[in-house]
């Protein structure tokens, strides 16, 4: 839907203006003004409730001036003033953005967004089972959407959650059973624009989508479950000789996972100055009066049933009156 107003700009002076405010499918809103008879000096400037917009554009080859306002929202209600000026004055247009005239873009854009809904699709989740459609602009405010099971409106509970984003309207079965089975349908209503999608989430649908719950919450406790380094280390540990070096990290994993250390890729030895200890889910490695032969690349590697990891630490050991490595390079 086009809004159109026509104004004289500069009377006669810089010729007509005209100011479009235009709403794309993607929910955004465009407004543009053209003038006619311009300079190049001729200056063009948006403003919004009086305060200048620096997202503004002008062409001065076409003499358009582009305005263009994502994710449109009611805090863009207001009154929108295009400006031209130059040595022989200045002269503006209006473009009002308040009651019917916003609310009759949101209504278009709301009609916009339920014709571009597409056919309902069936997903399996680590959850559970989605069933949604993607839109191309959603807004709560002028759209209105409702479900249904086999004929019988659907409201969210405990098994049930429904949602919608900018671009998409959606439907979460959680730990689906038998009785999910069925015909599902989308109301999309949006003004005197109403659609309905429908989808059958039963035999081969239900089949692929409950295999594809199941692999993906199989993988989500292996994740969750396996055994991984989760923080401690850091990249590179500089010491100098004769001090004693103490290295933590944090480790998780049901069951507890089993713990090594690497040096250059071969065990540690854990004898004379290298001592390892294990409270709970913390581990330290301590090596007494390192030397230069202490340097190297270490690794605290933990594997349970689930799988494994290794968290890694280079390890930089400098002597009596030298500076690190990583001040020397600065």
């Amino acid at each position: 839907m086009n809004i159109y107003k026509d104004n004289r700009v500069g009377q006669g002076s810089r010729g007509r203006g005209k100011t479009i405010s235009k709403n794309s499918e993607s929910g955004s809103q465009q407004r543009s003004h053209m003038v006619t008879n311009t300079k190049k000096e001729t200056h063009f400037q948006w403003f919004f409730q009086r305060a200048e917009l620096p997202d503004g554009q002008y062409d001065p080859e076409t003499g358009t001036g582009l305005l263009c306002i994502e994710e449109l929202s009611k805090k863009d209600k207001g009154i929108y003033r295009a400006m031209v000026s130059d040595d022989r004055g200045e002269d503006d247009t209006i473009l009002d953005l308040t009651g019917d005239a916003l609310d009759a873009i949101f209504t278009e854009l709301g009609r916009i967004g339920a014709l571009s809904a597409t056919p309902l699709k069936i997903q399996g989740t680590e959850e559970g089972i989605r069933i949604f459609s993607k839109v191309k602009y959603y807004n709560v405010e002028y759209m209105k959407t409702t479900w249904f099971h086999k004929d019988k409106r659907l409201e969210s509970g405990d098994r049930i959650r429904t949602g919608t984003t900018l671009d998409e309207i959606w439907l979460h079965i959680l730990d689906p059973k038998d009785s999910d089975k069925g015909k599902y349908t989308l109301e999309i209503a949006a003004g005197k624009e109403v659609r309905q999608l429908s989808t059958d989430l039963s035999g081969q649908a239900f089949e692929d989508a409950m295999a594809e719950h199941q692999r993906l919450k199989a993988l989500a406790i292996i994740e969750k479950n396996r055994a991984k380094v989760v923080r401690g280390l850091p990249d590179v540990a500089t010491i100098m000789e004769d001090k004693t070096l103490c290295l933590t990290c944090v480790i998780s994993g049901d069951p507890t996972p089993e713990i090594s250390w690497l040096k250059n890729d071969q065990p540690v030895t854990f004898l004379d100055r290298y001592r390892m200890e294990v409270r709970g889910t913390e581990v330290t490695i301590t090596i007494e009066k390192v030397n230069s032969d202490d340097s190297g690349r270490y690794g605290v590697f933990v594997k349970n049933k689930y799988g494994s990891e290794t968290g890694q630490v280079t390890i930089s050991v400098f002597k009596h009156g030298d500076e690190p490595k990583e001040l020397k390079s600065m």
